[in-house]
């Protein structure tokens, strides 16, 4: 199971190192499951994520207070949502709009089961 979970893991870190650059793809959903599953399948591979600049830049206040501020995650799943309904809309691929569908439904699990709104103060 562990070499799932690390498999997962590299594969959500990568898909979150090309969301940087390609602006259809979000950083921050796949960089948060890249920690979950690196967190139960590898101590050695979760400790270099989380002690990267990379992880430190766009996740780590999330991950250690495990809240989000409503509002920053409307942002956040609004503006994903806006660049992946563009990117479904202008491709004719079955495949690739199955991919998109996936990803939109990635980002709403994310947000919605493991981000805890962070209370108003």
């Amino acid at each position: 199971m562990k070499i799932v979970f690390i498999s997962l893991g590299w594969i959500f870190a990568a898909v979150g190192l090309v969301g940087t650059f390609v602006p259809i793809l979000p950083t921050t959903p796949f960089l948060l499951l890249a920690a979950f599953f690196f967190a139960r399948g590898s101590k050695k591979f979760h400790d270099r994520l989380i002690n990267s600049g990379f992880y430190r830049n766009h996740i780590e206040s999330t991950i250690t207070d495990g809240q989000m501020a409503r509002k920053t995650k409307v942002r956040i799943v609004s503006t994903s949502y806006t660049m992946l309904l563009v990117a479904f809309f202008l491709t004719q691929s079955i495949v690739i709009r199955a991919i998109i569908v996936m990803f939109m439904i990635i980002i709403m699990m994310t947000f919605t089961l493991f981000i805890k709104d962070k209370p108003e103060s």
